[in-house]
């Protein structure tokens, strides 16, 4: 267990920082020598300031808080920005399973973020990474949170060298939903760290030395120049519902989160805007699973996973035909290649899987297809929706499209009949004989599909989150494209993850609770401009 780590695995507390309660690797804050001495600017003095603080935080989630916090034990006074309102506040990290995992030893983590990362992560930044994590069950035993054995995803690709060392936990004190958020956010409110809704960061300010030293927001309609006398820490997540940018970075599109519709790549398009470099852009964790409703209280569409458990369904593409093992079980990261089979590059040259369709009979309209009973994801989490007990709501708003027959089925599809009549026959076949020749489906899984009416879903990928975002150093820096820091501007959690291609599941909150320390301790520890 990870209580009985052999010591002589831990990294040397002579190289550690002693600004927060826990140390942060040597590693974690190589380069602070960067920032350049202040000169005389007038570009400085044309800002006019309407509030001020030492460090500037963006985002409420794990990073955010563990950024703020850390930045607030060392001395500094801290603002936090959140865009959304305060009863959506969290992003992400609020709406997770609140789980994380730490390595019993830091050698033995750093092979397997190592192998998760594919190569796509320097070696520094996966030993800080490593480090962090390896020390965040001692930092949250600080705060009163009491780590519980977990178990799931404990390891989650046991093929990789170094799964060993995982080990998954939960709040052993929290309850269910934001089980981890909750206690950690009641900090935030014990510090006082003041948090601005509703207010969306817009633009870096910086100096004639090339220093962040502000950051030009909106809030409730008006502009706002908001001085940071030490630093910027970025923390506001990826780019789940920024769609132009999944145009130009994903391996198909649209995609959906799971997470915060606020999600809209502002930290990208700052650090770029600032001379950032990207890593991991292309990285979305996606897989096959969730229909898109109109929600009228959360004012946007925004993906539902729906149940399919029990009742038998294929999924096909725009063409009626069949293209992979439909009880494959998804993993964290893009190492599922039959999840990523959306573009048909032979026939059409457009994406015929996405969405793809779930073909399903009677059966599955015996219960409802979606609840809010599981406190994880945005829609169960913030949507006041009520799921009819038959879907007959939803069949009557278009989420789910009902047939009588195949043939009518099709046409509301916009499918070929005869296509989808001749997957179904086949299909059907394999369930009688208990071997599906073309994608190895188990026997236990194969119940033909023959009861009227028949039912159809248009199913998106959805994603946990992005990965990708401005490149960072393993000081949480974010760096220009010869990797030289940006003075002043950090970044931790998920934008611009150390995550280079797979996570183990719990990984990008223990990134957050690791950076976010990183972060905020480096901040802190800067000399006012």
């Amino acid at each position: 267990m990870a209580d009985k780590v052999d010591k002589r695995n831990h990294l040397s507390r002579r190289d550690f920082i002693k600004t927060t309660s826990v140390g942060i690797g040597a590693a974690a804050i190589a380069g602070l020598n960067a920032v350049p001495a202040k000169g005389d600017s007038n570009e400085d003095k044309k800002v006019k300031w309407d509030k001020e603080t030492d460090v500037l935080v963006v985002g409420t989630g794990f990073a955010g808080i563990t950024s703020a916090m850390t930045a607030h034990d060392a001395g500094a006074k801290v603002l936090i920005l959140e865009k959304a309102p305060k009863e959506l506040e969290g992003g992400n990290s609020k709406v997770s399973g609140n789980m994380w995992w730490t390595p019993t030893d830091v050698e033995t983590g750093i092979k397997y973020i190592t192998a998760l990362c594919y190569g796509l992560t320097d070696q520094e930044s996966i030993k800080a990474l490593a480090q962090g994590m390896f020390e965040n069950n001692e930092w949250l035993k600080k705060l009163g949170v009491e780590p519980g054995s977990f178990g799931v995803f404990q390891p989650e690709y046991p093929e990789l060298p170094g799964s060993e060392a995982v080990r998954t936990w939960s709040n052993a004190k929290g309850g269910f939903g934001a089980a981890l958020y909750n206690p950690l956010r009641a900090q935030v409110d014990k510090r006082n760290i003041p948090i601005m809704y509703q207010t969306r960061a817009m633009e870096l300010i910086r100096n004639s030395n090339g220093e962040i030293i502000g950051i030009k927001a909106e809030s409730e309609g008006k502009t706002l120049n908001i001085q940071a006398k030490k630093g910027v820490i970025l923390t506001c997540g990826g780019f789940e519902f920024a769609h132009d940018m999944q145009q130009q970075f994903l391996p198909g599109w649209p995609m959906y989160g799971r997470g915060s519709t606020y999600n809209t790549g502002d930290g990208i398009r700052m650090a770029q805007q600032a001379g950032a470099a990207l890593w991991h852009m292309n990285n979305a964790l996606a897989g096959i699973g969730a229909i898109l409703i109109d929600d009228d209280d959360l004012g946007k569409k925004i993906p539902v996973s729906v149940s399919m458990f029990g009742s038998p369904y294929i999924l096909t593409d725009q063409q009626g035909s069949r293209f992979m093992n439909e009880s494959i079980r998804g993993r964290h990261g893009l190492g599922e290649k039959e999840h990523l089979i959306y573009f048909d590059t032979l026939n059409t040259q457009t994406f015929t899987r996405i969405p793809c369709y779930a073909i399903c009979d009677a059966r599955i309209l015996k219960r409802p297809l979606a609840s809010t009973a599981m406190k994880m994801g945005w829609y169960n989490c913030h949507s006041k929706y009520q799921w009819s007990q038959d879907n007959s709501a939803e069949i009557e708003k278009g989420w789910i499209i009902k047939g009588e027959t195949i043939q009518v089925l099709s046409g509301k599809l916009g499918i070929k009949p005869e296509a989808l009549e001749k997957t179904l026959t086949v299909y059907n076949q394999f369930c009688d004989t208990g071997i599906d020749t073309d994608f190895n489906k188990p026997k236990m899984g194969l119940t033909k599909i023959d009861q009227p009416p028949y039912v159809a879903m248009k199913i998106y990928p959805v994603m946990y989150n992005t990965q990708g975002g401005p490149r960072r150093n393993a000081s949480c820096q974010i760096v220009d494209p010869f990797d030289k820091p940006i003075p002043r501007l950090y970044s931790a959690g998920e934008l611009g993850s150390f995550w280079g291609w797979m996570y183990n599941g719990g990984g990008n909150n223990s990134e957050c609770l690791a950076t976010g320390r990183i972060a905020g301790a480096n901040a802190a520890a800067l000399k006012p401009w």
